[in-house]
């Protein structure tokens, strides 16, 4: 079965525009609202998200800036691992964190997990994030979704680089 909405193309288990395609992890869809800045947005039922974006910065400059910069927003902000990532053929970089919630004051609230990738292709760094969830969810759910997404993208060579 493949479904075509404005360019895009979506495969049984896969998506593809373009500008990349990949597998679509189990149990979950590809977002065709448009409503963020993505290049393709990945969520759940229950409102677990995966965003794949493009930046100009350099990825390490990327990764850099989530660590210097969450702790000022998110005092309990931790880094729990930083790892290099192969994705497209190309070395990333991988980095998980937690935080808490941005309103929580008292610095009471549940811990969240969240991850960054950046990599660079054809002068373009491309960014695969993960939205804020408890750590079961992550690990159990988000993880091995931003995983098969990580495995399986492709950037198609951009004749605009």
């Amino acid at each position: 079965m493949i479904t075509v909405i404005s360019g895009c193309s979506t495969l049984e288990g896969g998506y593809e525009n373009s500008l990349l395609s990949f597998t679509i992890p189990e149990n979950w869809t590809v977002d065709n609202s448009n409503s963020s800045d993505s290049l393709a947005s990945l969520k759940t039922w229950d409102n677990q998200w995966i965003y794949i974006q493009s930046s100009d910065v350099d990825p390490t400059e990327i990764i850099e800036s989530y660590i210097q910069n969450y702790p000022v927003e998110y005092p309990r902000f931790q880094v729990i691992n930083r790892d290099p990532v192969q994705v497209d053929g190309r070395e990333g970089e991988k980095l998980v964190f937690k935080n808490t919630a941005q309103n929580d004051f008292l610095l009471l609230g549940p811990d969240y997990i969240s991850s960054v990738i950046a990599f660079s292709k054809d002068n373009k760094t491309y960014i695969i994030t993960s939205r804020e969830t408890l750590p079961d969810n992550y690990y159990s759910r988000v993880e091995p979704a931003v995983n098969v997404v990580v495995k399986s993208l492709r950037i198609k060579k951009s004749f605009l680089n």
